[in-house]
């Protein structure tokens, strides 16, 4: 270490000796070695000095300090870390070695030096040099931590301004990701648009020339009949497109329910393979102990239909598919992005065929509504978006996964907590004589479309009742009414959902039946125990829809 004098830091030495001319000696002797003396009295005034961070030494004598101990060791507790305050004690009790009490009273005092009084003054100087020495080190300790405090504190700043850049960057992301979404969705409307705009002109031409043509044909004649049934054909595949699109948009109406999956696939193995056609064999490969599912049986079968249709479509030159079904429990490790938000158990549906696959583009736009890779007038698109939207809709998923060896379409379906029922469904043919009398309640606001289903209902054999609303419907006596047919969006205070509540708390022996084609929302009808027969129906549609209803109430 240099000598102290030389440091770009002034050596203070603060003095307190009572006795006699002690003061004025040590300041002079202090002096001539460079240093600024400041000289205290005892008591407050010395912690006081030994607060201060400029002092870089403290020199005492054993009078001084005894009067003084408890200020100066409240002092030199209150230190900064990087300080330890070295003390010069000039004691006369030194040379004879003190008492115990003594050197315990002075190790109170950390950074203490004890020499004896009388003192040499080279003996003072070397204590006098050590204290400065020390005291350099711990300035320079002291600006080394100022200096990480510094650091530290520009450190956290500079994190606190990329923290901030970050968030930026996120929202910025963000913005560009939901303008990108509403890019992509209205392309989804505008695609959706103009695919059910050019289906239904479509299938509207074929009814309104059908139309025209017919008060031209002769009652009865083989042109007439052929009419009759272009009309039918037409207004049947109007009404699988707009199931089709409420499957998509999860606004149909599911019947769900304890679904055995294993044994509906077996049922519907030869319907599967007659889609397939004989050349392109079907294999199931179920898991044993496969749990039942929460779905509705006839949209899973739809589902499943139209897989298989767009499996055969994808072989052209032949090949195979296997329906596989298996438990699962999510999470579970390996599964697609599609899945993370589900947890719970599952089952899993697979339907795998051995095509020449999809491009990643194209599996990533497979479930978007009218979009498909088949020519013109071979699909309307929507088969896959049905898929999803049935699987969502039933509280699951569906994702693809494609390669040059094939094609996986997977659903996801809520396990059920209940046993599916094994009853088989009622042979509506063998009923038929009960609808003879039956007095239906007719609630619909539309008169086209009371006008057209009246009659359907008086061939039946029913008497019917109408009424315009729901809240009509209510002020009406229902003692001589069998079953009440209502529509279900409704203008009034209450639609047909609100009426089933209401007939089922007011009467509930009474059975309903809803028709609608398209229910706002669907969950509102968990609970209520009625049907809902899809508009727009046939003539079997209603009748079977009516005896199912009956037959419900009598059980």
């Amino acid at each position: 270490m240099a000598d102290p004098r030389k440091h770009d830091w002034p050596v203070v030495a603060g003095v307190c000796a009572p006795l006699g001319r002690d003061a004025q000696a040590l300041s002079a002797l202090l002096d001539s070695w460079g240093a600024q003396v400041r000289v205290v009295a005892p008591g407050a005034g010395l912690g006081q000095l030994a607060a201060e961070e400029t002092v870089s030494l403290l020199l005492l004598t054993d009078e001084a300090l005894e009067s003084s101990a408890a200020p100066l060791a409240d002092s030199l507790r209150e230190q900064p870390l990087w300080s330890d305050l070295p003390l010069i004690l000039l004691s006369a009790q030194a040379g004879r070695g003190g008492t115990g009490a003594q050197w315990r009273f002075l190790r109170q005092f950390a950074n203490l030096t004890v020499l004896g009084r009388p003192c040499a003054p080279n003996v003072l100087r070397a204590a006098f040099d050590a204290a400065c020495r020390a005291r350099a080190w711990q300035y320079t300790v002291r600006d080394q931590m100022q200096t990480l405090a510094a650091a530290a504190a520009l450190l956290e700043q500079r994190v606190l301004e990329r923290t901030a850049q970050l968030y930026a960057e996120v929202e910025t992301r963000k913005r560009m990701e939901s303008a990108l979404n509403e890019s992509r969705r209205l392309e989804a409307v505008g695609r959706l648009t103009a695919g059910v705009a050019h289906d239904f002109n479509n299938l509207l031409q074929v009814i309104q020339g059908s139309a025209a043509v017919l008060p031209l044909l002769t009652p009865g004649s083989e042109r007439y009949s052929q009419t009759i049934d272009a009309i039918g054909r037409a207004t049947t595949r109007a009404a699988r497109l707009t199931h089709q699109l409420l499957a998509f948009g999860r606004r149909q109406s599911l019947n769900a329910e304890a679904l055995d999956v294993a044994q509906q696939l077996e049922a519907m193995r030869e319907l599967l393979q007659q889609s397939l056609r004989e050349r392109i064999p079907l294999t199931l490969e179920v898991a044993p102990g496969l749990w039942h599912a929460k779905a509705d049986p006839t949209q899973l079968e739809v589902a499943l239909l139209n897989l298989t249709v767009n499996a055969r479509d994808a072989m052209p030159k032949g090949g195979s598919v296997t329906i596989g079904a298996r438990n699962v429990e999510l999470p579970a490790a390996g599964m697609p992005e599609a899945v993370q938000d589900l947890n719970g158990d599952f089952v899993w549906l697979t339907v795998a065929d051995t095509g020449a696959g999809m491009s990643p583009e194209v599996a990533r736009q497979a479930f978007d509504p009218f979009f498909t890779t088949k020519p013109v007038g071979s699909g309307t698109g929507l088969g896959l978006s049905q898929v999803y939207g049935f699987a969502q809709q039933s509280g699951g998923t569906a994702w693809v996964e494609s390669s040059e060896s094939g094609t996986t379409v997977s659903i996801l379906l809520p396990r059920s907590v209940s046993a599916a029922s094994a009853a088989a469904p009622a042979d509506t043919a063998s009923l038929d004589g009960a609808l003879n009398g039956v007095r239906v309640l007719m609630v619909e606001d539309d008169r086209a479309v009371a006008d057209a289903t009246k009659p359907m209902l008086e061939q039946l054999g029913c008497g019917v009742v109408l009424a315009a609303s729901a809240d009509e419907a209510l002020r009406l006596p229902l003692e001589d009414i069998d079953i009440v047919f209502s529509d279900v969006i409704m203008p009034g205070s209450l639609d047909g959902v609100d009426l089933a509540r209401e007939l089922r708390d007011r009467h509930p022996e009474r059975p309903v039946l809803l028709a609608s084609g398209y229910v706002i929302a669907p969950e509102r009808l968990q609970g209520l125990g009625v049907s809902v027969l899809p508009k727009p129906y046939s003539f079997e549609a209603l009748r079977g829809a009516l005896l199912r209803t009956l037959a419900q109430r009598v059980a």
